[in-house]
């Protein structure tokens, strides 16, 4: 029995002392990597020759070699090969390239099905994951040095332009693309602006000329800004032919004095609902999305005639998208309190947005009150910029809850009698005629139709009938298609 157990010890004992062995091996060659900054390490290693070239080129080698942390994906000679060199022409083509293989910080490779979003030295993301960067799967991970840490690719990551790029730069091959380009506008920044001198009469900053204009772009102040790497854009082309099915579809509803404002405010009701946030492969492409405007896109996934991979999305170009008319001319909904207005003017009323609750459902809203007025007629306007020309039901919910009879010297006052109407257009307009609220009523009534015959601004009056107070929560009008 005691042999056996010396012998067991023995083996033990040797066990521990070969794994010791290995440990110191693996100790000395860390050690040996951490004495060494990733632009030494990866010039150490033969199968990144072309790689180093390129890093050199761009300057990079210099910033790696700095104590900083970073993490460099470089691919291998062999990855490199299919890859054509005489596409980077200068000096900002290279370091975009090599760019696009360096991040700020280390990233080891993430264990499990853990994804992280890294930013690159080229202001472009990319998703990191168990044995990839994106598309480029990893063949050697996790080789640390004294100032990050190094991953092998086994194939390149091409620095693919974004959303916004794609669309000027392939603004002659898609008429939708040229549009939407053609949105530019320039706006001036004061912040950019080089100020010349102080007004001594102002004291205000007199700028240089020229200066502190910058370009910006419709599609992008109202849309989605499709240059942001940070995020992940799906954008929805559609060909000349179904472009052209969608504005015909669209362009009886934005008429107005001239042909080129007409097709303007068409293609901008047609594009405007042609990009979403988020990033949805072919094969996660649902039937139907949201656009950012609540309109409903049909994506019959048998319409793809191409798809565009992108640096901060993908595009699809479809030959046919179906948009339901009444996603597109949708109803407009005008908040007593939250419209611009304007009014008579008046030396004294009592003006109150008031909270009210729904007796049924609980649910609070926003109403207003003019009263005290001492006007005839008084009346109070809405202007409702970009309504489309069509036949319209017009809805409104008006609340009178005076309701408490009110007890004087001389005896009880009933309940205020509110009496009001709508005037479209202009104040003495009288396609509808004057109504009498009803007490307590939280639903909507419907006035009738009216019908505008150009898109454009529609001004709306809330007119009260004698000196009567006026309230109003909301105006709705309803397309008839």
């Amino acid at each position: 029995m005691i042999k056996k157990y010396t012998y067991f010890l023995i083996l033990v004992i040797s066990f521990i002392s070969l794994s010791c062995e290995k440990w110191d091996d693996r100790i000395s060659l860390t050690d040996a990597a951490l004495g060494r900054s990733l632009a030494e390490q990866i010039a150490s290693q033969s199968d990144l020759s072309k790689f180093q070239e390129l890093l050199v080129k761009s300057g990079y080698d210099k910033l790696i070699s700095a104590s900083q942390n970073y993490t460099v994906f470089a691919p291998s000679n062999k990855a490199l090969e299919g890859f054509d060199m005489a596409s980077l022409k200068d000096s900002a083509s290279i370091k975009a390239f090599v760019g696009n293989h360096i991040a700020l910080q280390s990233y080891p490779m993430p264990s499990g099905s853990t994804e992280t979003s890294i930013k690159l030295l080229n202001g472009k993301y990319a998703t990191l994951t168990k044995g990839a960067l994106g598309e480029s799967p990893i063949s050697t991970a996790n080789t640390y040095v004294g100032n990050g840490v190094l991953h092998i690719l086994d194939k390149y990551s091409p620095v693919l332009p974004s959303v916004w790029t794609y669309i000027n730069g392939a603004k002659d091959e898609y008429a939708q693309n040229k549009l939407i380009a053609n949105l530019a506008y320039y706006s001036f920044n004061a912040s950019k602006a080089i100020v010349d001198s102080i007004s001594g009469t102002t004291g205000r900053p007199i700028y240089r000329p020229g200066s502190g204009f910058e370009l910006k772009n419709l599609f992008t102040d109202a849309v989605y800004d499709l240059n942001d790497e940070s995020k992940q854009y799906t954008y929805f082309i559609l060909n000349d032919q179904a472009f052209t099915t969608e504005l015909t579809k669209v362009s009886p509803f934005f008429k107005t004095s001239t042909a080129d404002s007409t097709y303007n405010a068409s293609a901008w009701n047609v594009v405007k609902d042609l990009a979403v946030e988020g990033y949805y492969t072919p094969d996660k492409l649902p039937a139907v999305l949201k656009s950012k405007f609540g309109v409903e896109i049909p994506l019959n996934t048998t319409a793809i005639v191409k798809t565009i991979k992108l640096s901060n999305g993908i595009a699809y170009v479809f030959n046919k998208v179906d948009f339901k008319l009444q996603e597109k001319i949708q109803p407009i909904v005008v908040e007593a309190e939250g419209n611009s207005t304007f009014m008579q003017s008046i030396s004294t009323a009592t003006f109150a947005v008031l909270e009210k609750k729904h007796p049924t459902t609980n649910s609070l809203s926003k109403h207003i009150l003019f009263a005290g007025h001492g006007v005839a007629n008084f009346w109070v306007r809405y202007r409702i910029p970009q309504v489309p020309a069509a036949k319209y039901k017009v809805y409104w919910v008006a609340v009178n809850d005076q309701t408490r009879p009110n007890y004087t010297s001389s005896g009880v006052t009933p309940p205020v009698t509110l009496t009001q109407r709508l005037a479209m257009g202009n104040v003495t307009n009288t396609t509808f005629a004057n109504v009498t609220v009803t007490l307590n009523n939280f639903s909507e009534v419907l006035l009738g139709e009216y019908t505008t015959n150009k898109y454009g601004t529609l001004d709306i009056f809330l007119q009260g009938s004698g000196t009567t107070p006026i309230v109003l929560d909301y105006v709705r009008l309803v397309p008839v298609l």
